[in-house]
C-alpha cells in the first residue's frame, strides 16, 4: 500500500494510489522528466505513502490532496448526508509525512539524521496533557492543539532526564521548531509558533583549543615517518585551516597544482556531499609551496577530475567521523599529545596565523569564516597584533617620546599590515 509516481502511455505523469483495498489513478499534465518526478514525489508520493503506512490516509485526506480527483465524488458527502468532522491531524501523522520530505538534496544528511533522532527518540514518545485533561503521547496529540505550555513541559522533562541544555535546545528549538514552522508556513495547518515563546539562557561556547606549533610539528613528523598515508591529509588541514568536511570532499578537479590553488566548493558528511557550510565558505585559496609539492607528489598520473584527493584504505572517500577514531587519536597517543578533536587543526591554523600577525580579514577569507567569528573566539591570539597596531597609531600621529615611552623606537614598516585576499599573492603562513 503506497503512492507511486508513474507514467501513462502518453508520456504524462500520474500518481498511483493503493490503500485499504482502494485504488486510484490520478493523472497530471506534467511530462515525464526527472525534475517532474522529483516534484511529485516530494509533494505527493512521499507524504501520502507515509500517511498510508501510519493508517492516517482517510477519504478526507484523499480530498485534501485531490479535491477534484477521480474518486472525489465517492468520498464527498451528499447534500442530504450528515457530515462529520474529519479526524484531526496528529503531531505523529504530520511528522510521518514531513520527515519523508526531509532528505538530500533538500537538507543535509546530518540534518535529516538529527531530525529523526531528536523527534522520534525524545519528542514524539513524550506524554502531555490534552484539552480534556488526559495524558497522551505527543505523537497522538492533535497538531493544532500543541501549545507553548506543552513545549515548556517537554523541556522540563528532558532536562530532568539529565540531558544537557545544549542538547535540549537543539531538540526543541531546532528540530521540533523546524517541523512546526513548516506546518505553519508551508502546509498552513497551524497559525502560531509554539516554540517561539520559550526563552533560553545564553550558552557558553567552548573556546578553541589549538595545538601549539611544537605539537603540530611533532605530530606531522610522526605521520611523515610512521603513517605516510595519513600525512598529506593532516598536513593540508594544518596548513590551510580547511574544515575536515571540506578536505574529505576535495576532488582532483578542485586542486590546481600547476598554479598552486585549491577551490573549496563542497563539503562531505555522512556519505553525502553538499555545498559548503555558508556562501562565504566557497572560496579559492593559494597553497603554500610545501603543500603544493605534497599534493603534486600524491596526484595520480591518470586520475579523473572527479576522484577524491584523500582516500581510505579501500580506495573510497574518507569518512571524517570514523577516520579520527581509528587514525587520529592513535597518532596523538603515540606522540603523547593531549587529545583534541580533529577540528582542532583548523583552530591551530587560525591561532598560529593570528599570532604571526597575518591580516585578520585575509585569515577570515582564507578559512571561509567571518571577521566576527575570529574576533569573538580567537581574541586572545590578537593581543600581540593589538600592541603592533598601537605602535603604528603612535607612528602615524608622529607622537614625540615622553617620559613614559622614552626609549621606545617604532619602525612603521615592521608593523605595516598589507591588504591581502585569497586570490592575491601567496602569504607567508606559519609553518
Amino acid at each position: 500500500m503506497a503512492c507511486k509516481v508513474s507514467a501513462n502511455r502518453h508520456g504524462r505523469l500520474a500518481l498511483s494510489l493503493h490503500w485499504l483495498g482502494r485504488r486510484s489513478w490520478e493523472g497530471t499534465s506534467l511530462p515525464d522528466t526527472i525534475g517532474n518526478r522529483e516534484r511529485l514525489t516530494i509533494a505527493f508520493a512521499d507524504p501520502i505513502s507515509a500517511e498510508i503506512r501510519a493508517g492516517a490516509f482517510t477519504p478526507e485526506r484523499y480530498l485534501h490532496y485531490f479535491p477534484n480527483g477521480r474518486r472525489s465524488a465517492d468520498f464527498r458527502p451528499s447534500e442530504n448526508a450528515t457530515t462529520t468532522a474529519p479526524a484531526p491531524i496528529t503531531v505523529g501523522t504530520y511528522y510521518d509525512g514531513w520527515i519523508a520530505r526531509q532528505r538530500p538534496p533538500l537538507v543535509r544528511s546530518g540534518q535529516e539524521r538529527d531530525y529523526r533522532q531528536h523527534l522520534e527518540r525524545r519528542v514524539l514518545p513524550a506524554t502531555v496533557v490534552d484539552k480534556t485533561g488526559r495524558l497522551v503521547s505527543l505523537r497522538d496529540l492533535p497538531l493544532a492543539d500543541i501549545t507553548p505550555a506543552h513545549v515548556e513541559a517537554l523541556r522540563t522533562r528532558l532536562l530532568e532526564l539529565g540531558l544537557s541544555l545544549k542538547t535540549v535546545r537543539n531538540t526543541l528549538d531546532a528540530s521540533l521548531r523546524a517541523m512546526l514552522r513548516d506546518a505553519r508556513t508551508v502546509d498552513l495547518l497551524i497559525t502560531t509558533d509554539p516554540c517561539g515563546a520559550l526563552r533560553w539562557p545564553r550558552l557558553r561556547r567552548p573556546k578553541p583549543d589549538p595545538f601549539t606549533t611544537d605539537e603540530r610539528d611533532k605530530l606531522l613528523a610522526y605521520l611523515r615517518e610512521r603513517r605516510r598515508a595519513d600525512y598529506p591529509l593532516v598536513f593540508t588541514l594544518f596548513h590551510t585551516g580547511m574544515r575536515p568536511s571540506e578536505a574529505v570532499a576535495l576532488r582532483w578537479g578542485d586542486v590546481d597544482t600547476a598554479h598552486g590553488r585549491i577551490t573549496i566548493a563542497r563539503s562531505r558528511y555522512l556519505g553525502s556531499e553538499n555545498p559548503t557550510k555558508t556562501r562565504a565558505s566557497e572560496r579559492t585559496i593559494p597553497m603554500l609551496p610545501a603543500l603544493r609539492e605534497i599534493l603534486r607528489a600524491i596526484k595520480p598520473l591518470h586520475g579523473s577530475a572527479e576522484t577524491h584527493v584523500f582516500l581510505n584504505a579501500r580506495g573510497g572517500p574518507i569518512d571524517q567521523r570514523e577516520w579520527p577514531r581509528d587514525r587520529w587519536h592513535a597518532a596523538l597517543r603515540a606522540c603523547e599529545i593531549r587529545p583534541r578533536k580533529f577540528y582542532a587543526t583548523r583552530h591551530t591554523f587560525i591561532s598560529a596565523a593570528l599570532t604571526a600577525g597575518l591580516n585578520v580579514k585575509f585569515i577570515a577569507e582564507y578559512t571561509g569564516t567571518s571577521l566576527a567569528m575570529i574576533e569573538q573566539h580567537y581574541g586572545r591570539f590578537l593581543e600581540a597584533e593589538a600592541g603592533a597596531q598601537l605602535r603604528l597609531l603612535g607612528a602615524a600621529g608622529e607622537a614625540k617620546p615622553s617620559t613614559f615611552d622614552a626609549g621606545l623606537t617604532v619602525d612603521p614598516r615592521k608593523y605595516a599590515m598589507q591588504g591581502m585576499s585569497p586570490t592575491g599573492f601567496e602569504p607567508v603562513l606559519p609553518t
